[in-house]
């Protein structure tokens, strides 16, 4: 293992993303030192490399993890290892300072020394263009000249060395398509760099320039973070042809993750606007009520208070979303309109109602039967049907509530028969004097358009009662009135068949 880390300084991005053209990093080893790029590293922009030799020679090798140099590319390194600093120094007492570059296998990556077989064969011939001693590493500048083509490994301590020969550039076998896919980058390119609005004008003018098929794709290699495997694949590959489909694949796979990356910043960047908007929209509605004198002391603390009654209330789904709905419509009113109240009065109700409360029933004839004789003398005949409704109900729990006709004078006991039945059952009693009503609305409830309506009197019995499913008696119903507004009797019907009192409303 050799090079600590390099850096391409060239990226398509202005963070940490896969595509990158400003400041992208591709990290390789670096043991000691953090900081691997010397302060003067130039931007790795297409270069014209020298003429060279054909013929095999010996050289050293630098090993790279995580990085692939491409020929006609500048890349900083920093160097921190043993093995690496001696092959850096044997190749800068050279005339040429000329180094084999050459990476470590993915599968093989590792903290320690890479050996001659961790490597791939193929490589770039790099010339050290600059250098800089840092305490016990190195930083160096580098230039890629060749691809190179290790033939035979001579040597693995101090440092590895091997002898190598320069590879021939890619041919091109269809010239048509070579230029096609060409072409097709530099569009893929264009819409990369719309996405990223704050690319240098330079680095567009390098990348769309009339460069030749074979430098864009060893530059996109070199600017994307493709992992060690395909940019080996790009560096390999013999043909024009080739090297142009592995660069449109790679290009293609990085211009749909930035697209992705871009729309989910955009819907981020839309719920931020959205959910600053309506704090901003808060804030000012607290400033208006203030003034007004309706901050928290008045309407927003009642309906604060309210919504944390509803939120502990035991309430079915159904009320509870038509008590929600009518608390928001309590939100939006000023304390003065005419509906406030209503709507206040109607959502007490709600809250207060019983709706899952009972209580439980305690059905023992014989203790029926001594509560009867305790409040009551005589009336044998009375208090046994009343025993009879009781048995059927023990027998039968789940049958409908029995509604009883008392018929007699003033006097003979009928409301105190109701509370003893009640008391027996360990239930709630709730009594209804009808006599006088002519309204049916005292039974129904007003209506809520207008002002000061009210539930009905069964609403307000089974409030009062607490539980719901009080023993309740209607006194006096032969009292029952009528007039121009209504018959009362008519609702009664309503309120005691048991296929409708269900479900009263």
């Amino acid at each position: 293992m050799t090079t600590s880390s390099s850096l391409s300084d060239i990226t398509l991005a202005e963070d940490d993303d896969k595509l990158k053209l400003i400041e992208h990093k591709k990290e390789t080893e670096m043991p000691e030192s953090s900081e691997n790029v010397t302060q003067d590293a130039k931007p790795a922009t297409p270069v014209d490399a020298g003429p060279a030799t054909a013929e095999p020679f010996e050289i050293a090798v630098l090993a790279l993890q995580n990085l692939t140099i491409f020929p006609e590319t500048v890349v900083p390194l920093g160097i921190g290892r043993p093995r690496s600093l001696a092959a850096v120094e044997s190749a800068l007492v050279t005339q040429e300072k000329l180094l084999a570059c050459v990476t470590v296998r993915a599968d093989h990556a590792g903290e320690g020394d890479a050996s001659s077989s961790d490597l791939y064969q193929v490589g770039t011939l790099v010339m050290i263009k600059r250098m800089e001693r840092v305490a016990d590493a190195m930083r160096i500048v580098v230039q890629g000249t060749e691809r190179i083509r290790v033939l035979e490994w001579k040597q693995e301590d101090p440092f590895i060395r091997a002898k190598v020969q320069i590879l021939p550039d890619p041919v091109v076998v269809d010239p048509e398509e070579v230029e096609a896919r060409k072409r097709n980058l530099q569009s893929m390119i264009q819409e990369a760099l719309a996405l990223l609005p704050n690319v240098p004008p330079e680095v567009r003018v390098a990348v769309l320039g009339s460069v030749e098929p074979i430098r864009l794709a060893y530059f996109l290699g070199s600017i994307l973070n493709l992992g060690v495997d395909e940019e080996q694949k790009m560096l390999e590959a013999e043909t024009a042809d080739e090297l142009l489909r592995l660069a449109n694949t790679n290009l293609a796979r990085e211009l749909e993750i930035l697209q992705l990356r871009s729309k989910i910043a955009s819907e981020a960047q839309t719920e931020m606007d959205k959910a600053q908007r309506d704090y901003v929209l808060r804030q000012q509605m607290k400033a208006i009520q203030k003034e007004l004198g309706e901050d928290e002391g008045g309407e927003a603390a009642e309906a604060g208070l309210l919504r944390e009654r509803l939120q502990k209330a035991d309430l079915s789904d159904e009320v509870r979303e038509e008590a929600e709905r009518e608390l928001r419509r309590l939100e939006r009113l000023p304390a003065a309109a005419p509906d406030y109240h209503v709507i206040r009065t109607y959502l007490d109700y709600i809250l207060e109602l019983p709706w899952r409360k009972s209580s439980e029933d305690k059905l023992d004839l014989a203790e029926a039967q001594r509560i009867l004789d305790e409040d009551h003398f005589g009336l044998e005949d009375v208090k046994e049907r009343i025993l009879e409704f009781l048995a059927v109900i023990k027998l039968r729990p789940d049958t409908k509530s029995p509604i009883l006709l008392f018929v007699g004078p003033p006097g003979v006991g009928k409301t105190s028969l109701g509370r003893s039945i009640a008391r027996s059952l360990g239930r709630q009693f709730e009594r209804l004097s009808l006599g006088g009503v002519r309204d049916e609305a005292e039974l129904r409830g007003h209506r809520r358009t207008y002002i000061g309506s009210m539930p009905g009197r069964i609403i307000q019995a089974i409030r009062r009662a607490g539980v719901n499913n009080p023993v309740m008696m209607l006194d006096e119903i032969d009292k029952v009135g009528n007039d121009y507004r209504g018959d009362p009797a008519a609702a009664l019907l309503e309120i005691l068949d048991p296929q409708q009192n269900n479900t009263f409303r």
